[in-house]
């Protein structure tokens, strides 16, 4: 099966990441992707995992026609036998990358909604009015994928069209993505943090949604009853080096906060914690949340999108933009013995493995393609 999957830019974020561990897992089934980015390939990509990829070269915010026509050649080259779009924009140039398609047959075409709508009226006026025409264009995809319960009822309630969609949840990699006692030993040495201390981590790119600024005022409490826990970040832009960022670290606490910018470790950082914390004003499906919950650490997640159901139970659960509230949900998984919160940690990761496996999530995908490949619409 030849799919031609287009994308917005092959940055390191959530959906981005995955994209390539879903073809990852299909590839030995027989699924051979091309991965288009609309925007030119950055300095420091996201892991591919053997997948090919290349770029329309486009700078953002602007449509070109050299760039139209490298996707043009790009399409009758590759000639797919199913077009998916991964995200707005690229669902808006999927649809025209049907259309440029030579040959007389139709190609299916499937979408996918990778967030959610809560933080519409904050996105940038060209991202809403992107918005605004893939909701118009799905009329004509043959199937819309949304990565949360919310995010789908949120979108059909826009305007998308209700018919030919369905939720498929992230799949995460319960190998990759364990307890791991050496990988909690080493990032703890090459922070500087000793082996005994507390450590409670946030794993999120430098954006105001994500809500680094609460987290580190809920930090300050906590540090007022607690001095000795530690509290790493880790993240594109999520660096001293970042003015915006080092901004919203207090004095206070400057000595027991670790801000680590990009890291290609995810897994190793998330075994390296105590506690994990989500603390975004928005989200649909949070990847941060289930990797975490993998490598059998607790969390403390805002209730937004899917993550209160993607933890069922196995943490706390905060109001977005409370402080105080996610300041005395952390002291109270700290409170609680090591093995007390190992054996949470472990029911949160026995949840991951049972319902949200790669494999299962990657199975469904290629379900659903290999029904519009054998009967397009």
């Amino acid at each position: 099966m030849k799919i031609l999957v287009l994308i917005t830019a092959l940055t390191t974020g959530g959906a981005e990441m995955a994209l390539f561990r879903t073809l990852h897992t299909l590839r030995k089934q027989g699924v051979d992707a091309l991965v288009v980015s609309i925007l030119a390939i950055p300095e420091k990509p996201v892991p591919t995992l053997g997948a090919q990829v290349c770029s329309l070269g486009m700078a953002r915010a602007q449509i070109n026609m050299q760039g139209l026509l490298r996707l043009r050649k790009i399409v009758r080259d590759y000639q797919p036998e199913l077009i998916q779009g991964w995200m707005y924009h690229s669902n808006v140039l999927a649809h025209l990358a049907r259309l440029l398609a030579s040959g007389g047959k139709r190609i299916p075409l499937a979408t996918a909604v990778r967030g959610s709508l809560t933080a519409f009226h904050q996105e940038k006026w060209l991202t809403r009015a992107v918005i605004h025409v893939d909701a118009f264009l799905s009329r004509w995809s043959d199937r819309i994928f949304y990565v949360s319960q919310l995010a789908h009822q949120q979108h059909n309630e826009f305007g998308y069209a209700a018919a030919q969609s369905m939720v498929i949840p992230n799949g995460f990699d319960s190998l990759a993505f364990r307890p791991d006692l050496q990988a909690r030993i080493r990032i703890r040495r090459e922070l500087g943090i000793p082996q005994e201390a507390l450590v409670v981590g946030m794993i999120a790119s430098w954006q105001p949604v994500k809500n680094h600024q609460g987290f580190m005022a809920a930090a300050a409490m906590l540090a007022k009853q607690r001095p000795d826990v530690h509290f790493v970040c880790a993240g594109r832009r999520v660096a001293f080096d970042n003015p915006e960022a080092a901004a919203v670290v207090p004095d206070a606490i400057r000595a027991q906060v670790h801000l680590l910018g990009e890291r290609r470790d995810i897994a190793a950082l998330n075994a390296a914690f105590d506690v994990a914390v989500n603390a975004s004003h928005a989200e649909a499906f949070p990847n941060v949340v289930g990797e975490a919950m993998a490598c059998g650490v607790p969390m403390v997640v805002t209730d937004v999108g899917d993550s209160a159901w993607i933890l069922d139970g196995n943490g706390e659960v905060v109001p977005p933009g409370d402080a105080g509230a996610l300041a005395q949900a952390l002291t109270h998984l700290l409170m609680l013995r090591p093995a007390e919160r190992q054996a949470l940690g472990q029911r949160g990761r026995q949840r991951i493995v049972e319902n949200f496996s790669l494999e299962t999530v990657a199975e469904r995908y290629l379900c659903e393609w290999s029904k519009l490949c054998a009967s397009p619409v």
